[in-house]
């Protein structure tokens, strides 16, 4: 198959005019355009995509859980839904699999409860990692540190499955340490200053996210505030770094971007769940004047209309249109493929199964 686009995302730069042949997702060739060639079909041509974070399980709340009025009551709305069989919640996180390999994308980053994913991912065909969340902030969280030590395993061609932290107010310190510590050059993912009310919790231990605890009846108040930020608290229990992906960053300031951006720790944003959930967005521009590395998700059906990350492009581009289209494109393939240790991944180069995508903003965006 020939693709010609006004543009070409290539791993050294940007091809003008140019073609990508290719045949069954592998790229055959990468050329200037010459005559014969069909016309120009779209704007830009690109690699599969990479959704660097999302909840396959979830697919099955699409659109029913309203959002902003923050994190803690979202999830006590999601809670509160009456949830299918696990066999209708495996369905419904296959034909989302499916509709997102039929998008473009490539690689995905899961985060599994019940382990219903990796199957779903490989139906559609798709290679990416499974991330199966620990949380555990309780007195008794044994079972919380056994999950927390699995290793990491391969459940199918190009899927793996390994453990990770929820998040700093829902998981006890030795678990997180547990739960991300190394599994080969298979990341592990954490959410991060998603609220504003997380710092809150990790200051005082007040807030929203203490009072949906207490609602749970999650036996927390052991736990004695660091009084630091969720990125600090992180970095002093040594583990942030380049196997580390920190989803969400909505509310981190100037010495949270050097601390991420000095241990190499990528951000994963998720656009369009932030702004349903809490009307917000991460300082973009700040994240990159700050040298953080930056990929994309979608998060959930349960928070996000779609599972394509070119998706949450259009909405970034248009809330920061002093970033360039090509950094959006980088993040949204090479980004998220590098962040999650698939560097054969994301780039168009002549011998890679990377597949190609067309893209066309329009004038609109």
């Amino acid at each position: 198959m020939i693709a010609r686009a006004e543009r070409v995302l290539l791993p050294e730069g940007v091809l003008e005019d140019g073609v990508v042949e290719h045949d069954a997702g592998r790229v055959v060739d990468v050329r200037p355009a010459r005559s014969g060639d069909p016309a120009p079909h779209a704007e830009w041509i690109v690699p599969g995509t990479v959704n660097a974070h999302l909840h396959l399980e979830l697919s099955w709340a699409a659109g029913q859980v309203p959002g902003g009025r923050g994190l803690a009551d979202w999830v006590i709305r999601l809670r509160g839904l009456e949830a299918p069989s696990p066999p209708e919640v495996e369905e419904a996180a296959r034909r989302a699999a499916q509709r997102m390999a039929d998008g473009g994308t490539v690689l995905a980053c899961d985060v599994s409860n019940i382990g219903a994913t990796a199957a779903a991912l490989a139906s559609a065909g798709l290679q990416g990692i499974v991330q199966h969340e620990v949380l555990g902030l309780g007195r008794e969280r044994q079972a919380a540190l056994r999950a927390a030590d699995a290793p990491l395993s391969f459940v199918a061609d190009g899927i793996a499955v390994r453990p990770s932290p929820h998040a700093t107010y829902s998981t006890a310190p030795d678990v997180i340490v547990a739960a991300a510590a190394p599994r080969g050059r298979v990341p592990a993912t954490i959410h991060v200053a998603e609220d504003r009310d997380e710092e809150r919790f990790l200051t005082d231990g007040t807030g929203s996210f203490a009072a949906l605890l207490d609602r749970f009846g999650v036996d927390w108040r052991w736990f004695p505030p660091p009084r630091v930020s969720p990125t600090r608290w992180l970095d002093d229990l040594g583990v942030l770094g380049p196997g580390l992906v920190v989803v969400h960053a909505v509310h981190v300031g100037a010495e949270d971007r050097r601390r991420l951006a000095a241990r190499g720790s990528p951000v994963c944003l998720c656009a369009r769940s932030n702004l349903h959930i809490g009307g917000e967005l991460p300082d973009v521009p700040a994240l990159l004047d700050a040298g953080v590395k930056v990929c994309l998700g979608t998060d959930s059906l349960a928070s996000s209309p779609t599972l394509d990350v070119l998706d949450e492009v259009t909405v970034l581009r248009r809330a920061f249109p002093e970033i360039a289209d090509e950094r959006w494109l980088r993040m949204a393939t090479e980004g998220g493929a590098d962040a999650l240790g698939r560097g054969d991944l994301g780039r168009l180069e002549v011998g890679a199964r990377c597949g190609a995508v067309a893209v066309t903003f329009g004038t609109a965006g």
